[in-house]
């Protein structure tokens, strides 16, 4: 007979080595549409097989664009007891999307308390995901709204533009000063692949020199006239012109971040084979 120590250490192993969300928050250096490329991400993400979830936490005013202008934030979720389906969306574009906290509280640090049962809710919440994107923006501490996505992967977004480049080099100087020397991903848009390697490698050694910051590269967004006229369809690019250089740069990106071969490590690992036999 099984016994119901063994049972339960079975059921821990099974749910520890289901796939791990992957949570990136992205943050943009530029003036360029950022809820564009969020949602072209998105939708290439969608059509390679993987869930996913955009979750808005900007100061910029993007919630119609996902389709959550009329939600509740998963703040209103969290203070009412709710379920957390009340605040997510399934868009026409077949992702989900959901904002966190109304637009007017997003500069503003959450108190401990409330910062704690939010970021409880989102690690119960993006389970259910494969690969979630923040829409994101620092708040008055130079940190992100939740703890976990201070935790996770961050992607700075920017432009060939002098003042891009300077402002996402000071994004960079302003969330170390708070978590320490950390990673971060570069993403270049409006630009092709020749044009965004040299963007990379500048920005890449002056914070590899002055912070022993190693920057990753994830890819470039070339300059095309069919991301326009996709978005006049109120249809991905991926969808609507899969061929353009646009759609082809997203699908390289997706793929970077597709999450389903990213595993928690087995229990037994963690804390030993005999812990839970």
């Amino acid at each position: 007979m099984v016994s119901f120590k063994n049972d339960q250490a079975a059921g821990l192993r099974r749910i520890m080595a289901a796939p791990k969300p992957r949570v990136v928050s992205v943050i943009s250096a530029s003036s360029a549409d950022q809820s564009r490329m969020m949602i072209n991400l998105a939708a290439s993400i969608r059509a390679q097989g993987s869930d996913v979830l955009i979750m808005h936490a900007s100061s910029s005013t993007r919630e119609a664009s996902y389709e959550v202008d009329k939600t509740p934030t998963l703040l209103d979720i969290a203070k009412a007891s709710a379920s957390p389906t009340a605040a997510i969306k399934n868009t026409k574009q077949e992702f989900a999307a959901t904002k966190l906290l109304p637009k007017n509280q997003i500069s503003t640090p959450l108190n401990s308390k409330a910062g704690a049962i939010l970021n409880q809710l989102f690690n119960e919440l993006v389970v259910q995901y494969e690969i979630v994107l923040v829409d994101a923006t620092l708040n008055n501490d130079d940190l992100l709204p939740l703890q976990t996505l201070n935790d996770s992967e961050i992607l700075i977004q920017l432009t060939r533009e002098p003042e891009s480049i300077k402002d996402a080099y000071t994004l960079i100087k302003r969330i170390c000063s708070q978590l320490g020397r950390r990673s971060f991903g570069i993403i270049v848009d409006d630009a092709n692949d020749a044009q965004a390697e040299v963007v990379f490698n500048n920005i890449a050694q002056v914070a590899k020199r002055f912070m022993q910051i190693e920057l990753e590269f994830f890819g470039a967004i070339p300059a095309d006239v069919h991301l326009g006229r996709a978005a006049k369809l109120g249809r991905p690019i991926v969808d609507a012109f899969p061929l353009t250089p646009a759609s082809n740069a997203f699908k390289q990106i997706a793929q970077r971040l597709n999450s389903k071969n990213v595993r928690i490590p087995d229990i037994s690992m963690l804390q030993g084979s005999s812990a839970l036999a």
